[in-house]
């Protein structure tokens, strides 16, 4: 199996979301100001056609708003607050901001098996950066993953993410997806690894806030965490 990480990375989950609204620039400044390796963040396209930053599928949890993401214009979501004044911003935009000085774990964010255009624009966005060693990308969406995998060329590493919770598929809560897609390593919830262990790939857990559980999965070979709160947990990883 073909090794993706050389040693542990560390990963801010939507940036260093315990102290900065999740997935905004300030959010993301702050892993890049504390020297956090990477960042972990969720793209998806608007209706404008632009690859955005966001997690959910609508604004209600963020911003309290009922519009969906795919159905508003990259304008009109820039003049929605999703809390503190802060906006949604461009994936260009993260991109810009952190350069080479950062890992970016991508997720992408896919509902169905349609293809809306986000791998092949992903995959542009990337090279255009050029990051393309400083990328992985990841999703929930084994079809979607298989896509950008196919598109890229195996030439940027994938990542099949998976937890046991109601909003995954049951088919795909313990790892199957990697039969269809055959990733370049696993993101299991923290509470999967074990069991991860013995699919003989790299794992990277999510989402592990507590120092000497974050200390436990790297004893056990985990070689990426992903935490709300990467500042409390640096000390554990070396540069």
């Amino acid at each position: 199996m073909k090794q993706v990480f050389a040693r542990p990375l560390l990963f801010g989950h939507r940036g260093s979301s315990v102290d900065h609204i999740e997935n905004t620039l300030p959010s993301f400044a702050d892993c890049l100001e504390h020297h956090i390796d990477g960042i972990e963040l969720d793209v998806q396209r608007c209706k404008s056609g632009e690859l955005v930053v966001i997690h959910d599928y609508d604004l209600k949890r963020v911003a309290g708003h009922p519009g969906k993401v795919a159905e508003l214009t990259y304008q009109e979501l820039k003049e929605i607050d999703i809390g503190n004044g802060e906006q949604v911003p461009l994936l260009t935009d993260v991109f810009a901001l952190g350069g080479t000085n950062l890992y970016y774990d991508i997720e992408i964010k896919a509902p169905g098996t349609k293809n809306l255009g986000v791998e092949q624009l992903l995959l542009e966005q990337i090279r255009q950066s050029g990051l393309e060693s400083r990328c992985l990308v990841s999703s929930f969406n084994p079809i979607s993953l298989l896509r950008f995998k196919r598109k890229s060329k195996g030439s940027i590493p994938t990542g099949l993410i998976y937890g046991d919770e109601s909003g995954v598929p049951r088919i795909l809560r313990h790892g199957f997806g990697r039969h269809i897609t055959h990733p370049s390593y696993l993101k299991p919830s923290k509470e999967q690894v074990m069991e991860a262990k013995s699919f003989t790939y790299q794992l990277c857990a999510w989402t592990v806030d507590d120092r000497e559980e974050a200390k436990s999965l790297l004893a056990q070979g985990v070689m990426g965490i992903i935490s709300n709160n990467p500042k409390a947990l640096k000390g554990l990883f070396t540069v």
